[in-house]
């Protein structure tokens, strides 16, 4: 088939694969539903520079810690210099920071077909997160009010240099929208204030209110301070001043010590999931003092993570150190570590190893003429520093104690490795609060983790069934994973009962997109779009409804409709590529090829990455009659994704119809092999076989064409085979 005759066939291919894809908005993680504050209404967050006026010297000592600079605003002076463009080379990408009238930019952009500069993304970078002692990553303030992460970060280590952001070092990097969630700024920064509604309302986008403040305070370990300050303001009773403000070394070992595990034990960034909020805590409501066990429920893999060492694994590494477990409950992130003031070189080896002493002063003395002669370094043997897993280009102290130092280079350069689906299923096992009590919730919660990020769904979707048919709890986070449980198992008709019941218990916007997605996936397109009417009436300014609802209504021939939702929801929110991608599809079905490569280029631009994207826009490209671009982007989808057979199947028929009969055949045959039932693809490799020269080969591919299951190849191959008698 020429291209010629592709444009039903192209449109209908790329509806059905885009259908399939996930929404952006419907795969984040809701809000909770209430905002369950446990303090004193009469406090509140104050700003934290006052408590300079009465504790200057722990305010100016804490500064200068990694936590007081952990977030800023970019200025000149947190800004490490910018030589030649890097070269990203498995995305075949470019980034430079550049300053324009005061601000800083970090551009990217590629080389396109004809050797010009193609898919340009500028974005203004306007705060850092990251001291500056191990990174920074810069984030791009939305007009929307959300956070993006930037693809382009600054190591320290060598001296400092320029390479990719943690999780972009892969071709199909997202871009610059990966969103910053709430649960990022929970440890990176002070609580900021959220818009009011969304505080008690699950909705898509994490949206913050201006303005955000600028690095971890001194009320995210001592609680809110506003009642204190007034007090002291007012000349109140020292008593009633100081139990006006949590000291953490007044409480109990346990909850001393989650005012640093709230952050600090993370067991793994990977898709575990590490630790679920409670559905009826807000997410910036963790106070220090309350149990933490109350906010979240934090899970680890059976076994544990092993030797895998991550950035935020303090805590968690220490947790298994021999010296921790013996000490009953007396060894605390502060039995080493002060954090007004952290020490550095000499000084902090001094300080370390004389903690160190505390406990092993017999031990040293008895073996002084052995490994621990005078002046030996306790740390560096046994908390060696390492590269750590997720983030390739720091390197950290290892927080487990051990008696040995490990084995080999521990500073030796890692590859970023994504995990790939095979490796998903575990078993997820509860962590802290250890024991975590035997409640229905807890169960509830347990179950919830085993379905969340796929892990253990063979076990976890029945057991999380069989506990809401026997509890029935109030939250609809519950309904909603299971939801999302099944729709990962690919078993709609199961999943949409659970979307329907959360949106029935928490009738926002979000659970009815959430609802809507899932009726438009498993093709019930009117009670899809019913259902994101509602959503849209709720939240009209919400991208994802129009968007979703576009998207249903072209499943439903309404194109004019669709259209004008999906252009809705690009004016919402133009930085989000999927949605261009699907009006590209409206835009092509509909028959204005110029709006449909405006479409895909534009999706491209934000996210150059995406295979089936590149194969969309070559498409396009070849029906109108640009070969050259075409080709250059089919070969770009095919070295993103080598196994993405359609990109195979349509570059071999390009190849055929150029008369470049070799090249074709070679495309076409990876394409059987990567997906035998192609049935195109084999009637496309006998054709082109048969004009080789080769026609027992020819014979057999439209011979397997024919015994297929699309009805058009048959009857094609069928036509071709009788012919071939004749």
């Amino acid at each position: 088939m020429s291209f010629s005759r592709l444009q039903a066939a192209i449109a209908a291919g790329v509806v059905a694969s885009c259908l399939a894809a996930a929404w952006i908005y419907t795969s984040r993680q809701p809000r909770p539903a209430s905002n369950s504050q446990t303090t004193n209404p009469q406090n509140a967050y104050v700003d934290a520079t006052v408590c300079a006026d009465c504790h200057a010297d722990k305010a100016a000592g804490y500064q200068k810690t990694g936590m007081g600079r952990s977030f800023a605003r970019v200025r000149p002076e947190n800004t490490p210099a910018f030589g030649k463009p890097f070269r990203h080379k498995v995305s075949g990408s470019y980034f430079a920071m550049i300053t324009r009238d005061g601000k800083l930019y970090q551009r990217r952009w590629q080389i396109g077909f004809d050797g010009k500069e193609t898919n340009v993304d500028e974005k203004q970078a306007d705060f850092v997160v990251g001291s500056g002692n191990h990174s920074k990553t810069y984030l791009h303030l939305t007009s929307r009010g959300a956070l993006q992460v930037l693809p382009l970060s600054w190591y320290s280590e060598k001296g400092g240099y320029w390479d990719m952001s943690p999780g972009y070092d892969q071709p199909d990097y997202p871009g610059s929208v990966r969103p910053v969630h709430y649960e990022c700024i929970s440890c990176h920064n002070a609580y900021p204030k959220i818009p009011q509604p969304l505080e008690s309302i699950a909705s898509a986008e994490m949206i913050f209110a201006q303005p955000l403040p600028q690095g971890i305070d001194c009320q995210r370990c001592h609680g809110p301070g506003q009642r204190h300050v007034d007090l002291a303001s007012a000349g109140g009773k020292p008593e009633q001043i100081r139990a006006a403000i949590v000291n953490p070394k007044r409480l109990d070992p346990d909850r001393e010590l989650e005012v640093c595990l709230q952050c600090h034990m993370e067991t793994t960034s990977l898709n575990l999931p590490h630790s679920i909020r409670r559905f009826d805590r807000a997410p910036f409501s963790y106070v220090p003092g309350q149990p933490l066990g109350d906010f979240s429920v934090e899970f680890d893999r059976t076994g544990g993570m092993k030797d895998r060492f991550e950035i935020a694994h303090g805590a968690y590494r220490l947790r298994q150190s021999q010296c921790y477990l013996q000490s009953a409950g007396k060894l605390r992130c502060t039995t080493c570590h002060d954090p007004h003031d952290i020490p550095r070189g000499p000084e902090a080896t001094a300080r370390y190893n004389g903690v160190c002493a505390t406990c092993h002063a017999t031990t040293l003395q008895r073996t002084a003429a052995g490994p621990h002669a005078a002046g030996a370094d306790c740390i560096a043997c046994h908390m060696p520093k390492r590269r750590t897993d997720d983030v390739v280009h720091v390197v950290m102290t290892d927080h487990l104690i051990q008696r040995h130092k490990p084995a080999g280079d521990l500073l030796a350069s890692k590859a970023e490795v994504i995990e790939s689906a095979a490796e998903y299923q575990t078993v997820v096992v509860p962590y802290y609060p250890a024991p975590l009590a035997d409640t229905p919730e807890n169960a509830l919660y347990t179950a919830a983790a085993q379905v969340r990020d796929r892990r253990n769904l063979t076990e976890g979707l029945p057991r999380l069934a069989n506990l809401l048919e026997r509890y029935h709890p109030a939250q609809a986070g519950f309904y909603a994973e299971l939801g999302q449980g099944y729709r990962a198992a690919s078993d709609l008709p199961k999943a949409i009962p659970y979307f329907e019941e959360a949106a029935r218990r928490e009738p926002t916007a979000f659970r009815l997109v959430q609802f809507g997605n899932a009726l438009m996936e498993n093709r019930q397109f009117p009670q899809a779009e019913a259902t994101l009417r509602r959503a849209i009436g709720l939240a009209p300014d919400e991208p994802s409804g129009w968007g979703t609802l576009g998207w249903v209504l072209w499943q439903q021939d309404k194109g004019a409709e669709a259209r004008a939702d999906l252009e809705r929801a690009v004016a919402l929110d133009p930085d989000v590529p999927e949605v261009h991608n699907n009006l590209a599809n409206v835009a092509w079905g509909m028959g204005d090829q110029a709006a449909a490569e405006q479409q895909f280029r534009e999706a491209l631009r934000i996210q150059p990455g995406i295979a089936d994207w590149r194969l969309n826009l070559a498409r396009v490209l070849a029906t109108r009659g640009e070969i050259a671009e075409a080709r250059f982007q089919f070969e770009q989808a095919i070295r993103i994704k080598p196994d993405l057979a359609e990109a195979r199947l349509d570059y071999g028929r390009l190849l055929a119809d150029r008369g470049e009969l070799a090249a074709a055949i070679s495309q076409l045959e990876a394409a059987v092999r990567l997906q035998p039932d192609l049935w195109r693809a084999h009637f496309e490799l006998g054709m082109a076989l048969g004009r080789s020269g080769n026609p027992t080969a020819a014979t057999e591919q439209m011979r397997i064409a024919a015994s297929g299951s699309d009805p058009q190849v048959r009857a094609e191959a069928a036509d071709v085979l009788q012919r071939l008698r004749r």
